[in-house]
């Protein structure tokens, strides 16, 4: 398909992508998040012929392997995090244009496809982030590619070898972030619309067997067969304890904390009985991971109501969250003004995606459903106490293309009504 002006339109989005990228990396100055030595430590003790260990003889279970082992290659050459972060920038800005392509031939539209690409361009999230030693401007950019490559199998059609690929991309994702453990049933059941069930089989069976291959790891170095021992700690922490602190009086943060405490306490008083063991650190990590997500499915699930509330209000916080705080650490505009001003350009962003995602299902159905999907899926598996605005930076790219084609369908409806 020929894409008339693309090269002028691609070259202002991407020197605007820069230009907020890097003049946010020379004036922010903060590389570092609270879990960043939590993908560091591991990272070290490879290099230093540890293994992927928390220290030695204490193999890591809590992260996975896939962004720790994109950080070794930097970490071997020097202490210094900058060259990460700016390959990481770079990652986020090489998304800018492929938004744009992908929003071009999905809206047929250059102003869709110019709406989209600027979103992508300076979403404060995504470049926030890409400021910081996380996994998310990775993970987005792996992501981004699976979504690309399904869309490609959709329209032109697939062998078993590109099939097996985009299944290895999918288990790779849970290996970077362990959220992504069951989104391999979107893109399998997209690609199940077209393609015959052998393919389909082959892709879901790899991207089973990647994670399932590090559980197996985890089983043996550690005693518990897991994919990441985040999942059982979420339960309890993030589920289970906001379900309670949900309906106490007093500021939701703190009546969390103190209630992440006292199920924690609760949780360990019942592992050590049940374990037969004089106290919580003479249990494997991935047990008392596996006890502690079978306590909190059970306290969540004995608090529905709670649960619903929590979920709703992390569905709220990972759409609407700004994180303008993070524009007013390089802003000379009052930071009342910054919170305002991004609190209604997110709200109008979500609004147009919303928008454009009914004009899509009226056009192609399937394709509306895998973007759809795609946002649902991340949205409500982070949906709960921690939920925040870096949650949503993985499905920004999705998110700026519906938004594109709600700009699209704005168009056409004014010009309608003008005829």
């Amino acid at each position: 398909m020929r894409l008339p002006r693309a090269r002028f339109d691609l070259t202002i989005l991407v020197f605007l992508a820069l230009a907020a990228h890097f003049l946010y990396l020379h004036y922010s100055g903060d590389f570092f998040f609270p879990d960043s030595v939590t993908y560091l430590t591991p990272a070290h003790n490879l290099l230093r012929g540890l293994g992927f260990s928390v220290e030695r003889d204490l193999p890591e279970t809590f992260r996975t392997p896939g962004y720790p082992l994109f950080l070794l290659p930097f970490l071997a050459a020097t202490l210094n995090v900058v060259p990460i972060v700016v390959v990481q920038h770079l990652l986020a800005v090489a998304l800018v244009p492929a938004v744009y392509l992908v929003a071009r031939r999905i809206t047929g539209s250059r102003p869709g496809a110019l709406a989209a690409g600027l979103i992508m361009a300076l979403d404060i999230p995504t470049i926030h982030y890409a400021n910081k030693v996380l996994t998310e401007s990775l993970f987005t950019f792996v992501l981004f590619g699976l979504f690309v490559l399904v869309l490609r199998i959709r329209r032109r059609g697939a062998t078993i070898a590109l099939m097996l690929a985009s299944g290895a991309i999918a288990g790779v994702l849970v290996l970077i972030r362990p959220a992504a453990i069951l989104y391999f049933l979107v893109p399998a059941l997209f690609l199940a619309l077209t393609e015959n069930l052998r393919k389909v089989a082959a892709f879901t069976a790899i991207a089973v067997l990647i994670p399932a291959v590090w559980g197996i790891r985890n089983s043996v170095e550690a005693g518990g067969f897991t994919v990441s021992s985040v999942a059982g700690i979420n339960m309890l922490l993030h589920r289970a304890a906001p379900s309670i602190a949900i309906f106490e009086k007093g500021a939701f943060q703190d009546d969390l904390a103190m209630w992440q405490e006292r199920l924690t306490a609760a949780a360990n008083r019942e592992i050590v009985e049940r374990e037969h063991v004089r106290s919580i650190d003479d249990v494997d990590g991935p047990v008392a991971a596996r006890y502690y997500g079978e306590i909190g499915g059970r306290i969540a699930f004995e608090h529905p109501w709670g649960l619903t509330l929590v979920v709703i209000r992390g569905v709220l916080v990972d759409l609407f969250e700004t994180d303008f705080e993070a524009i007013v650490m390089v802003s000379r505009i009052p930071s009342t003004i910054l919170e305002e001003v991004i609190g209604a350009v997110t709200v109008g962003v979500t609004l147009l995606a919303l928008l454009g995602a009914v004009a899509l299902w009226k056009r192609d159905r399937a394709v509306a459903a895998l973007i759809v999907a795609t946002i649902g899926y991340f949205v409500l598996i982070s949906a709960g106490g921690e939920s925040e605005a870096r949650f949503r930076v993985p499905v920004v790219p999705m998110i700026a293309i519906a938004a594109g084609a709600g700009v699209e369908a704005m168009r056409r409806g004014v010009r309608e009504s003008a005829n």
